[in-house]
């Protein structure tokens, strides 16, 4: 069984066929008992007229001459139609465990047994009966049963050819003649064929819609869970301290396939505040569930290496990915920080990584370029993480990205680019807020959705800030409530 815009799965073919199965259960037990009650009294009223007029009942029932046979046989005929029609009703009310397919069976059998009902009584002498109840019967069952055509034409193909032949081998018929009625027969169940052949179609197409309905009713269930699970893994802001971080994130569909990652080690003493962020090819869940694992190996690394570098932190995540996605033409972009506030110093490595930028408090910009190749494209023994150590004092403020931001387009189809992230990140910071400090990644994705003039993202998009707080004598300034305003 097959969808249109071939969409078939196991889930689908499983829901028709218990449709179908109890579409045919219904449908079978109105026919066999209305049309069954009709057929009855059809039968009753032929052997009437076919036995009960002989002026002599005797003399036909055991004379033995083929006539005499002839008249009764519509008897026997009501007798098997009783037994056919009753047998099919005991089933389907009594036997509930019959399978679809001896539904089916039964549905097509009961219309081959009309035929050759009709048949014994043409040649019981009732003439032209089996042509229209037959053909009565047949299309009566074609826009009743769930019918496909192959099972609509099944009864034609058995009832014509044995009609065809009694003719012209017991009733005397001649072969052109029997070939001219068989056709217009076969002209006349046309309609029924094609008719239940639109109705099957139909079906089919209402059972995909209402599938796909379902199923995207669940999807969307699924996905606002999956959302829940993927968020969870980000880091939560941290609004105060020596080293303070923010973020926005816009994901292009539901989720997506940026992240961040923040971790806090103590090295000699000394705590060290690690940010990492990834960009993920693809988009959606395929994005996701790579994010996932690529969450796992960082939590792994920091589990069994606390102080682990950016350097070294990198070249083991381009290991993981070379070795596990990049057959799958699964590939990173990423960028490690590990921010020592003491020593007033951030150290870097960034793969592939649009540049990132360190914004002083007098609006100056200091560049970050990437320090080497896209993770997962070239073998761990190649790879070079290039590791750098940059100052960062107080009133600093890191910003990083994903592409996202720069590969924004407006409705004329223009990019953002770095050099309108970098107007930007030049220009006033948010009033009332020392230096933008805790806003920048809040105004960099109102940027963003500015210059797409409304339209939907085309990428995700993750703005990251980190910061350090203006102290003021001993005290750490904390975020002004503007800042933190501007983030919800």
């Amino acid at each position: 069984m097959s969808r249109p815009g071939g969409l078939e799965t196991t889930e689908f073919r499983r829901s028709f066929s218990i449709e179908t199965d109890r579409l045919l259960r219904r449908r079978l037990a109105w026919f066999a008992s209305v049309w069954g009650g009709l057929g009855f009294l059809g039968f009753f009223a032929v052997v009437a007229i076919s036995i009960f007029t002989e002026a002599n009942l005797l003399t036909v029932l055991f004379s033995g001459s083929a006539g005499g046979l002839l008249k009764i046989l519509p008897a026997f005929g009501l007798i098997a139609w009783m037994a056919a029609y009753g047998g099919t009703l005991f089933l389907v009310f009594i036997k509930k465990n019959i399978s679809t397919d001896l539904i089916v069976r039964l549905t097509i059998g009961l219309i081959v047994f009309d035929g050759v009902s009709a048949l014994c009584a043409r040649i019981g002498g009732v003439d032209g009966y089996n042509l229209w109840y037959f053909w009565l019967a047949h299309l009566i069952a074609c826009m009743v049963f769930p019918w496909t055509v192959r099972q609509a034409l099944i009864p034609i193909a058995i009832i014509l050819p044995i009609s065809a032949a009694s003719r012209i081998l017991l009733e005397g018929g001649s072969v052109p003649g029997t070939i001219g009625w068989s056709a217009f027969v076969l002209a006349m169940m046309t309609p029924g064929v094609v008719i239940c052949g639109i109705r099957h179609s139909q079906r089919v197409q209402k059972a995909s819609n209402r599938f796909l309905n379902q199923r995207y009713g669940m999807l969307r269930q699924e996905l606002a869970y999956a959302r829940q699970v993927h968020e969870a893994l980000f880091p939560t802001p941290r609004l105060d301290g020596p080293v303070c971080f923010s973020y926005k994130y816009e994901p292009m569909r539901q989720i997506g396939g940026d992240y961040l990652y923040a971790h806090t080690s103590i090295r000699d003493g000394r705590e060290l505040f690690n940010v990492v962020l990834l960009d993920v090819t693809g988009h959606g869940i395929p994005a996701a569930l790579t994010v996932n694992r690529l969450h796992g190996e960082i939590d792994l690394r920091f589990a069994e290496q606390p102080d682990i570098g950016p350097g070294e932190l990198l070249r083991l995540l381009n290991r993981y990915i070379a070795l596990t996605l990049a057959k799958h033409s699964i590939f990173a972009t990423a960028v490690c920080f590990q921010f020592d506030h003491e020593r007033g110093v951030v150290r870097y490595a960034s793969g592939g990584h649009p540049p990132s930028f360190i914004r002083g408090i007098d609006g100056t910009l200091r560049e970050l370029d990437p320090t080497s190749f896209v993770l997962g494209a070239c073998p761990d023994k190649d790879f070079d993480p290039g590791e750098r150590e940059v100052e960062f004092h107080e009133g600093d403020a890191l910003i990083a990205y994903t592409d996202g931001a720069i590969e924004a387009r407006s409705m004329q189809g223009e990019m953002l680019r770095i050099d309108g992230l970098r107007r930007l990140l030049s220009g006033p910071a948010v009033p009332g807020v020392p230096g933008g400090l805790g806003a920048w990644s809040e105004l960099i994705l109102s940027e963003v959705t500015r210059h797409r003039g409304g339209m939907p993202p085309e990428d995700d998009t993750l703005a990251i800030e980190v910061y350090r707080a203006i102290r003021t004598g001993a005290a750490l300034n904390k975020v002004p409530d503007s800042a933190a305003a501007a983030r919800n």
